[in-house]
């Protein structure tokens, strides 16, 4: 038997282990001896458990998620962790995609596409180990179950790469392993991603009770627990991937209005261990034991629970504009006092920039304890809520002219039930429906899926000027709207490396050499 071999990024991954993820114990997927490792049946879970850890790690480490909230305005951090300071300049400058940078700068761009693609490849050679006759139970139900896992690994993994990247690499375990293969364009990787979920869905289906998921850490999914999961990311990666509001016209609302119906009634949170299972919530919620020194909630999104502050905080020392009147912000939505936190104190210098400049950091285990655990070592890291699967329904619904439909999932949500927000009423426009949706993305799901706010606002309104900044307005002109292929991998592929964003590229989209 012939074990697929994914070597053709062999540098770029094997990077990835060594550097993006040094705790991850990735195997080297360069090593002929790697036939060995599947070598039976008990194999496939150990491959399979190290692709997801690399996803997760991927996809919800401090790096990329820090920096590419605080570009997007969701969060903010005047500090040069994780890439977050220069991801905040004002202007916005590009992101420069170049090799003399340094480490922790190049990694918000490699560690999301080298450990995507690493999760990937180990989906792929579990899938082609079960083709070649590696088993558990010659054919039953946990070789089912694994196959399963790895069309849905393999999905999400391709899935990130579409909503982050502006190409990707779509290679499976039918591929020759000497072979270079092409780049795909973001929307056909979000395309094969949703193939992906949807064999991962059959498989799983077909099995019923028989059918069992364990590579998140700290859950057990029967078979429709993953079916409705499969289901929300499928809504996620076809909502999500358009980088205009233009874009956004030419999505496939049907699908994802089907897929959200079949989707997540219960929030999605494997548990932190400490080790490979740690997400960026640590630096992001204010009372994690990490002080109140890291990330803050972007001065935008107070301005969108009270309309009275400024979306931008005044350069005072700069620009020698008055200082925010009141740092206490007011709000009839209930969610300010239940889901953040006032500090009445700044502690980024100045010199970074007094637009990073904030008074609320954001967790809501202070109301509601038990919702996230410290993101690190102990505890729930909610990543996909039920509420997130049901927002994406209401812009489905609306979206297909069917307004009345939307306004009741909204008001059947959090804008009402923890927000104590007035129930939108029948008479609502299009547009203020839509605003409605846009704030719950924003306030509602906030710190739970990755990247959220940067992934609605290039997609969700026009760019802005960062001197005429709307709360739930789109990006800043200048903000990258997509990363590139990393330097490195470029090389290997014998293309020059390129850089989005930046007073060339203003809308974040185009390549700039």
């Amino acid at each position: 038997m012939k074990i697929f071999i994914r070597y053709i990024l062999s540098f770029g991954l094997l990077f990835f282990a060594l550097a993006g993820c040094k705790d991850i114990n990735t195997l080297n997927l360069n090593n002929p001896g790697r036939n060995d490792v599947l070598a039976s049946g008990g194999d496939l879970f150990k491959v399979l458990d190290a692709g997801y850890a690399a996803w997760w790690q991927a996809v919800h480490g401090p790096v990329p998620v820090i920096a590419l909230s605080v570009t997007a305005d969701a969060l903010t951090l005047g500090m040069d962790d994780f890439g977050a300071r220069r991801m905040s300049d004002e202007p916005r400058a590009p992101y420069n995609n170049r090799l003399t940078e340094n480490e922790t700068y190049r990694q918000v761009a490699e560690i999301p596409w080298y450990g995507c693609l690493s999760a990937a490849a180990s989906a792929s050679d579990v899938i082609a180990a079960l083709d070649g006759g590696i088993s558990i139970d010659k054919g039953g139900p946990q070789d089912e179950s694994v196959l399963a896992a790895a069309h849905f690994l393999r999905g999400v993994s391709w899935g990130y790469l579409g909503l982050i990247f502006d190409r990707g690499l779509l290679v499976n375990e039918s591929d020759a392993p000497d072979a270079m293969p092409s780049f795909s364009d973001y929307s056909e990787m979000a395309g094969a991603a949703v193939d992906e979920l949807e064999e991962a869905i059959s498989i799983a289906g077909a099995l019923g009770p028989d059918f069992i998921h364990t590579s998140f850490n700290g859950l057990t999914l029967d078979a429709e627990q993953f079916a409705r999961l499969s289901h929300s990311y499928a809504a996620r990666f076809l909502a999500q991937w358009p980088r205009t509001p233009e874009e956004n016209l030419e999505v496939d609302w049907a699908a994802v209005e089907a897929h959200a119906e079949a989707g997540l009634q219960e929030d999605f949170a494997p548990l932190a261990d400490g080790k490979l299972w740690q997400s960026y919530q640590q630096y992001a919620f204010a009372e994690t034991g990490m002080g109140p020194f890291w990330a803050r909630v972007d001065q935008r999104l107070v301005a969108a629970l009270d309309p009275s502050q400024p979306p931008r905080y005044p350069e005072v020392e700069a620009q020698g504009e008055p200082p925010l009147t009141s740092p206490t912000a007011q709000s009839n939505d209930q969610r300010l006092a239940s889901d953040f936190v006032f500090v009445p104190f700044n502690s980024f210098p100045a010199e970074a920039g007094e637009w990073n400049f904030s008074h609320y950091k954001h967790n809501r285990n202070q109301a509601f304890p038990g919702f996230a655990g410290d993101g690190h070592s102990s505890g729930p890291m909610p990543v996909f809520l039920a509420a997130d699967n049901d927002l994406l329904k209401a812009e489905a619904l609306l979206w297909q002219s069917d307004k009345s439909g939307a306004i009741a999932v909204i008001n059947a949500g959090a804008r009402v039930s923890r927000g104590g927000l007035p129930p939108l009423s029948g008479n609502a426009s299009e547009q203020e429906v839509l605003r409605a949706i846009r704030y719950e993305r924003a306030i509602e799901l906030l710190n739970t899926a990755p990247m959220g706010l940067w992934f609605d606002r290039r997609r969700s309104a026009p760019r802005l000027d960062y001197t005429e900044l709307d709360a739930l307005g789109g990006l800043q002109y200048g903000t990258p709207a997509q990363l590139p292929v990393p330097a490195r991998e470029l090389e290997v592929h014998g293309e020059d490396p390129y850089s989005f964003g930046g007073e060339k590229d203003p809308e974040g989209v185009v390549p700039v050499y």
